[in-house]
Formats: structure tokens, sequence, C-alpha cells
């Protein structure tokens, strides 16, 4: 029953950070590039206080995404290859809801990417 309960908590959050993912990975990607404000201003002497600040954000979604995905995955193989297919079809799902509701696919792509 503990086992049932801590992986059910251990879903949960990787629902939450597979939800959370576009938004963390495009201030990250944003961050470490030094277009933290925006592709059409120059930050200048902030751009290294970015940079640093993007390595640190970087490591602190590691942190907090990667053990409870890890373990996820790997019980979740356990019962069988269509449950991990089932769940990988779930992460992708949040992450493109997320997406959505940041207002589409091509404004999403024009923020961060800058295309």
């Amino acid at each position: 029953m503990k086992s049932k309960i801590i992986y059910c908590l251990n879903l949960i959050w990787t629902a939450f950070i597979a939800f959370s993912f576009p938004f963390c990975f495009g201030w990250i990607f944003l961050d470490i590039t030094g277009h933290s404000k925006g592709y059409s201003y120059d930050l200048g002497d902030e751009k290294g206080v970015s940079v640093m600040l993007g390595c640190i954000e970087l490591l602190i979604w590691l942190v907090m995404a990667v053990p409870s995905n890890v373990y996820v995955f790997r019980k979740t193989r356990k019962k069988g290859k269509m449950y991990l297919l089932f769940l990988a079809i779930i992460y992708i799902i949040l992450a493109v809801i997320c997406i959505h509701l940041m207002g589409g696919f091509s404004l999403y792509l024009k923020s961060v990417f800058n295309i």
C-alpha cells in the first residue's frame, strides 16, 4: 500500500512537471541564450548574469524533474510496454495543453525561438 501511495504522488508530480515543461524550457532557454528580456533588447553587461541564472534554473529544474520521472517510468515499465507508451503519450498531451494555454504553438515558437 505504501508503494502505491508513493507511486501515485510521484505520478502527480510527474504530471505537473510535464504540464509546466514548455514554460520552464522557454524560460531557461531564454536565460541561457541571453535573451531573457526579448530578442530585440540588448542586455549588454546583464547577459552574463542572465546566462548564470539560466544555468542555476536548469539545475534546479533537473533536480525537481529527473528523480520522479525516472521513478515513475521505471515502475511503469515493469507493468508493460503498453502502460509505458500510455504514460509517454499523457506526458506529451500535458505539454501540448500547456503550450495551447500559453497562446498556441505559433506564439510559443515566436516568443521562445523568435521564429
